[in-house]
């Protein structure tokens, strides 16, 4: 018997309420006057609009389709606005059906989900690094690029480990430790680079930062030394043998002469001259050099202009490529990072319990975790084995160490350890786990001494949000801005934009950093004065040098260092008055309509348009054989296709609402030669005049978008995985609070203290999990839900 959708309504609801949710809407009664009313028209009893037909069983099982639905309730841009409305009782109704009946989502009981064993990214890598080590080196900038996903590269299914990566690893870990620890203590020389630069008399022409031409006029260079003793001096130089004799070079030490040297003169030859300097005490000393037979036999026979030409040509020269002292031996200082690492060690009984006990501090910050006793024994054994090949302590210790900086629990964000394998069991993570987290998501690095004491006294969650306020006012919170906001704003993506040269002679390098660091010190600002999170789309002020604000018209602003200024009347506030957002969704030759309305949507509204239809031509193509008029004028005859107009519709007013900016973001009257038209129209129903109105509804009509957007994306950030569709509760209380109090310490406060960032579900195979439920549904006397296919990941 073929079933209609309505049928397994009963089915669906009688499972909702076994689960203890409580009776949701009625689909009869509820629910499905509201479709007829509002939806069948274009999507029902028959019609498929756009290919969707909300009255079919394959619909009913489809929570993507639903939760697409859910969306354009919730924003209004369905029903269309020149269709009945329903009240906003009715669209809560309807959304809360798709929520407890089609996602069966459980507000008593959410799904923390689960995140894939993450690995650490390139910049997670380096700054743990610095703070673990202490060594001033980054390695990760050597390793291939990270994949990104939902918008960022800290997501954990994307971050794959392949093979050439872990000999980077590998390298990296060898090369950091052997900075860090010094393993040989016998004196050596220090070595004295002289800079080629400072060397004075003789040419000038013919000299470069590598190479220093010498003539027959006395160089002199002063080299300071730093004890008595006895110098190595090491010079490199090149020669061209000019005439039947060599080149006789002079050199001298404070005065006395050290020998005279003939140079071969060979062609591309560098010849190596050694010295030894005995020096009666340090400070500054002078070394000279000189060409003592500047000038070869002249030619015979009467001279001529020729002649005279050839005679200046074989005066004698040679070049000197490098000029470098080595010291006496002296002890060598072990560097401080040594200091720190082996300071457990200290006044234990032997040996082998400072290596256990450094192991022990090393590895608790590297895991980011207690070691287990397995795991103390393992590395210990890796510490006696270089012992037995010869190693002495110091460099026995060192393997160690290099080990621990390749084992998959410092690589990998490790958060298995304590949670049972059973993905029904939904359980809060370890305090050093939360540590984790919260240090990665606000420093991109390790958790600092602070953190773990937390960690360790079990005190974290109680402290919480007293160690959120130290970390967002602590200086490395900056990482949130680079890498967080970095990404969501895109402003990573600026240093690829290279606007054409011919239309924008004023674009450069020092416009576009300066752009850039406009919108990180928006971001900045926000953080450490604790200003609402609409700052970023309605903030009156903003940061600009003298460059910058001469390009956006601002006048009194002068020099290099950025200040706080007001913001023009006619340009509008937080990031969409911004040239990095105004120059980054242009094309090279012109503005973009769609670009800047598709990063809105997309950033800052949370409503991402579908993708365009694979044969739908693109707009320069199509303009240069067919449309004509201003930018706008063409984009209204493209929307007059149909596969084109319903995308169009959403983006082209957005970015209309700008079009007085040109495509690096400088104001602008006219576009080909007419006024420039930015009135516009949202899907959703909103006229606006102008950028200034334009912005004025973001604000008030779509601030509940935004702050939901802002949401998700912080979210999705500090979680390291993708939304899913029992995200929804988590984001709705994160949303919601922000309306009340968008501050944005708030908005750290409410994702740090949601279910999913606390908690994690269960090990295990879940698909297993939910085919036993359905089985045990199966055999009680409750109808089971049809089969249903997985939630939609959320990337809005």
């Amino acid at each position: 018997m073929k079933l209609s959708c309505f049928s397994l309504l009963p089915l669906l609801l009688a499972t909702v309420c076994s689960r203890g949710l409580g009776a949701p809407p009625d689909f009869t009664t509820d629910v499905k006057p509201l479709l007829q009313d509002y939806c069948y028209k274009c999507h029902g009893n028959g019609k498929k609009k756009g290919g969707l037909a909300l009255d079919a069983v394959a619909t009913l099982q489809d929570q993507k389709t639903w939760g697409h639905v859910l969306e354009n309730l919730r924003t209004g841009e369905m029903p269309p606005d020149d269709a009945k409305q329903p009240t906003v009782d009715e669209r809560e109704k309807l959304m809360k059906w798709i929520d407890l009946v089609v996602f069966a989502v459980d507000p008593d009981n959410p799904d923390p989900g689960r995140v894939t064993l993450r690995r650490l990214n390139r910049v997670e890598y380096n700054n743990t690094i610095r703070d673990l080590v202490g060594v001033d080196f980054q390695p990760a900038d050597d390793f291939p690029a990270d994949d990104s996903g939902y918008g960022f590269d800290d997501i954990g299914d994307v971050l794959t480990l392949s093979p050439v990566l872990f000999e980077r690893y590998l390298a990296a870990a060898e090369k950091v430790m052997s900075m860090a620890i010094l393993n040989d203590h016998k004196p050596r020389p220090e070595k004295i680079e002289v800079d080629l630069m400072k060397i004075e008399g003789g040419p000038k022409n013919g000299s470069t930062p590598v190479s220093r031409k010498i003539d027959e006029n006395e160089s002199t260079v002063q080299v300071e030394l730093p004890m008595p003793g006895e110098y190595n001096l090491k010079l490199v130089l090149e020669s061209q043998k000019v005439g039947a004799d060599p080149t006789k070079m002079d050199w001298k030490f404070d005065g006395q002469e050290l020998r005279m040297v003939e140079l071969s003169g060979r062609k591309d030859f560098k010849e190596v001259l050694k010295a030894v300097l005995r020096v009666d005490k340090p400070g500054p000393h002078t070394l000279a050099l000189r060409v003592l037979n500047p000038s070869a036999e002249a030619a015979k026979g009467k001279p001529n202009d020729k002649d005279k030409n050839k005679a200046k040509e074989t005066k004698r020269t040679f070049n000197v490529r490098q000029l470098v002292l080595f010291s006496p031996p002296q002890p060598v200082k072990a560097p401080e990072s040594q200091y720190r690492i082996f300071k457990p060690g200290a006044g234990q009984p032997n040996l082998e319990y400072a290596a256990r006990a450094i192991i022990q501090s090393f590895g608790k910050r590297a895991f980011r975790r207690p070691l287990g006793p397995n795991e103390v024994e393992r590395f210990v054994w890796i510490y006696k084995q270089a012992g037995i090949k010869g190693g002495n302590f110091e460099q026995s210790v060192q393997t160690a160490l290099t080990a621990i900086l390749v084992s998959p629990h410092f690589l990998f964000r490790d958060e298995l350890q304590a949670q049972p394998d059973n993905p029904q069991a939904a359980t809060p993570i370890t305090e050093w786990a939360l540590a984790a987290r919260l240090s990665y998501f606000l420093w991109s690095t390790m958790p600092d001494d602070a953190l773990f004491a937390e960690a360790e006294h079990g005190t974290l969650r109680k402290n919480l949000d007293a160690q959120v306020r130290r970390m967002l006012a602590d200086p490395k919170a900056a990482a949130l801005v680079e890498n967080f906001g970095g990404q969501w704003l895109q402003l990573r993506n600026l240093k690829l934009v290279q606007p054409d040269a011919k239309l924008f002679p004023e674009w450069d390098q020092g416009l576009a950093t300066a752009m850039e660091r406009e919108t990180e010190l928006l971001f900045e600002n926000i953080i450490h004065e604790d200003r609402p999170v609409l700052d970023f789309i309605g903030a009156d002020y903003t940061f600009v040098n003298e460059r910058l604000a001469k390009h956006y018209r601002i006048p009194g602003v002068e020099g290099e260092a950025f200040v706080k200024v007001q913001l023009p009347a006619d340009r509008p506030g937080g990031i969409l008055g911004q040239g990095s957002y105004l120059t980054l969704t242009s094309n090279p030759t012109r503005t973009s309509p769609v670009k800047r309305g598709k990063y809105v949507l997309e950033n800052l509204l949370g409503t991402p348009p579908p993708p365009p239809p694979p044969e739908v031509p693109n707009l320069d193509d199509k303009a240069r054989t067919e449309l004509h008029g201003t930018l706008r004028q063409r984009m209204e005859q493209h929307r007059t296709d149909p596969v084109c107009a319903s995308c169009h519709a959403r983006m082209d007013p957005i970015g209309f609402g700008l079009e007085q900016f040109d495509g690096i973001g400088t104001r602008r009257e006219q576009d080909e030669g007419a006024a420039i038209d930015s009135t516009g129209q949202l899907v959703s129903g909103e006229k606006f005049q102008g950028p200034a109105e334009l912005e004025k509804i973001l604000l008030t009509k779509k601030r509940p978008d935004f702050l939901r957007c802002i949401s998700e994306k912080t979210l999705t950030y500090a979680l390291g995985r993708g939304l899913e569709y029992y995200d929804r509760i988590a984001i709705e209380k994160i949303a919601g609070s922000l309306d009340k109090d968008p501050k944005f310490s708030n908005l750290i406060l409410e994702v740090v203290n949601s279910v999913p960032f606390q908690m994690r579900r269960g090990e295990g195979d879940h698909r297993k999990f939910s085919e036993a439920k359905k089985t045990a549904a199966a055999e009680s006397p409750t109808p089971a839900l049809p089969p249903v296919a997985k939630g939609p990941t959320v990337n809005r």
